[in-house]
Order: C-alpha cells, then sequence, then structure tokens
C-alpha cells in the first residue's frame, strides 16, 4: 500500500468556518439560547456574532449577553443564561 499524504490549506479552514451554513447554524443555535433565557425571566437579553482574528485560527463565534441592569442582576441571582445554554442543543 503507497503511503497517503494529506496537505491541508490554510485559508480554506477560515473559508470553511465563515461559510453561511456555519455561520447560519451558530446563529440560530445562540437564538434559541436568547429566546430561553427570555422565557425563564423576560429579562432583555442580545445575540452578537462574529469572526475572531486570523491568528491562530479565525473561529465564527456567537454569544448571548444581558441587555440591561435588571437583566444583569437577575442573571447574577437566577443563573439564567447558564440554564438556557441546553437550548442550543438540537
Amino acid at each position: 500500500m503507497a503511503d497517503m499524504r494529506i496537505e491541508f490549506k490554510r485559508g480554506a479552514f477560515k473559508a470553511l468556518r465563515s461559510e453561511p451554513g456555519v455561520v447560519a447554524d451558530l446563529e440560530r443555535r445562540a437564538k434559541r439560547v436568547q429566546q430561553a433565557a427570555q422565557a425563564q425571566d423576560g429579562g432583555t437579553y442580545k445575540v452578537y456574532s462574529q469572526q475572531g482574528k486570523a491568528a491562530p485560527q479565525g473561529r465564527w463565534r456567537t454569544s448571548v449577553t444581558t441587555g440591561n441592569a435588571r437583566t444583569i442582576k437577575s442573571n447574577a441571582k437566577y443563573h439564567t443564561l447558564l440554564k438556557a445554554l441546553d437550548a442550543a442543543r438540537e
């Protein structure tokens, strides 16, 4: 059997991580976490989505944060965002 050689193209990984389908999936999951958190305490939660720096990997990331002072206090006391994380699973 011949030895197999695999060559990775660095630019291809960054392009793959920012594909519309990948970004849409990550944003959909973040939106579900946001909705689950809002359903628990009626607070305001915001979704952010952006691509990281190319060095080292340039991964796309999303985050869900509190939107106002009341929600910050509620989340600190009841851990609403932690409890809502399960909503991101399919």
